[in-house]
């Protein structure tokens, strides 16, 4: 029973480890495409003052794309670490158990 349940939030997780990479994936797209206008920006024929303009609204386009991925980044991380947790606890507790016999006598210490 327990087995299903892991498994089940295995496959979770997987899809939403893909659907973040997706996304991921397309944020640095974003990311090329901007520095490309960019580019596009310094050698148009547009004055001083719309370029300047432009420019200093693609770099903030690209720094809200970065931390956009940065936070995908660490929600990512997060999801493995409780992905790790959750398989690791039941086998600490099988471990607990088969230790102590199963029973709370081996996990109670006693003081005389």
């Amino acid at each position: 029973m327990t087995i299903s349940a892991i498994s089940s939030s295995s496959s979770g997780s997987a899809a939403t480890a893909a659907s973040t990479a997706s996304r991921i994936q397309q944020l640095q797209k974003q990311i090329q495409d901007a520095g490309n206008e960019l580019k596009q920006v310094a050698s148009s024929d547009a004055d001083a003052e719309t370029k300047q303009r432009q420019t200093q609204l693609l770099q903030a386009k690209i720094q809200m794309l970065q931390a956009q991925i940065a936070a995908l980044q660490n929600q990512q991380t997060l999801e493995a670490q409780k992905s790790a947790q959750r398989v690791a606890e039941p086998q600490g507790t099988a471990a607990v158990q088969r230790r102590s016999g199963g029973s709370l006598g081996g996990l109670v210490d006693e003081y005389v």
